[in-house]
């Protein structure tokens, strides 16, 4: 009962904090000003193919949503245990140029001067469970207010070494597959293999890791005619994450294709 209300605590406040990173892609981008397709479908931007969109900007397009797709690891290296769940809300904030035609040709807004501003950040829900000692499996999935785009993922996180009397750091291998969900217009998705290490050093465990990442984009619009476009990469993240009872607090930023920062807070049980 004590793990119930602690979870359920944790939660409620993440619900209250979820508006504000939400509202960060409603900042204009006063530097670059572009000129914006708008439409009134929905109440934020919002992605939606132009006419004007190239090959090369579509193909820099699918490199940087894949950036914003990728399940990050938010996190310590080392897994969860037989039976245990870790929940959590996480949010990620991702710079962009929304300037480039590679994010205005493919996005619209409800409003001339409504940009999509110099990041994208919406909160995901992430769900973990300890299959054995060694092996996690875990979900997210997340939607963007207002807008027509949300994302699915899942991913496994394999130990290969854990941290013990004759072994100091923990480390890890962990694929993972995202897919964006709602834009009848175009369809993304992405795929990583990560390996991290950490070591615990009471409540707090430093992280870091490198991955391997591939995205994949492909456009369904009558008014654009694009063969689907790839993007393949590398990129390394480092993070702090801190343990008390049932709360557990991550921090983390990566820099690969573009650079991202991540915070996430929830209960594990």
């Amino acid at each position: 009962m004590r793990r119930f209300s602690t979870a359920t605590s944790t939660l409620t406040l993440v619900a209250t904090l979820a508006a504000a990173p939400a509202s960060a892609q409603y900042a204009g981008n006063a530097g670059a000003a572009p000129h914006l397709h708008v439409s009134d479908a929905y109440s934020s931007c919002f992605f939606d193919l132009h006419p004007e969109l190239t090959k090369e900007q579509f193909e820099e397009f699918t490199a940087e949503l894949g950036s914003i797709l990728r399940f990050r690891q938010l996190g310590d290296t080392a897994t969860l245990g037989m039976g245990n769940v870790d929940i959590s809300m996480q949010f990620t904030s991702t710079r962009i140029d929304d300037s480039k035609g590679a994010w205005n040709n493919t996005m619209s807004h409800p409003a001339a001067d409504h940009y999509l501003g110099g990041s994208i950040s919406f909160p995901r829900v992430v769900a973990r469970f300890g299959v054995t000692d060694r092996v996690d499996v875990g979900a997210w999935g997340g939607l963007s207010p207002g807008s027509n785009y949300g994302l699915v993922g899942a991913d496994t996180k394999i130990a290969l070494v854990r941290q013990g009397a004759d072994r100091p750091v923990s480390v890890s291998i962990r694929p993972s597959i995202t897919s964006l969900l709602g834009p009848s217009e175009v369809w993304a998705g992405n795929a990583s293999i990560d390996v991290s290490v950490s070591r615990a050093l009471g409540a707090l465990s430093p992280y870091a890791g490198v991955a391997t990442t591939a995205s994949l984009a492909v456009e369904r619009a009558e008014d654009v005619d694009l063969d689907p476009a790839t993007a393949a990469g590398s990129l390394a993240y480092a993070g702090l994450s801190y343990r008390w009872r049932a709360f557990v607090l991550s921090a983390e930023v990566e820099k690969g294709t573009l650079v991202s920062y991540a915070f996430r807070i929830g209960t594990r049980f």
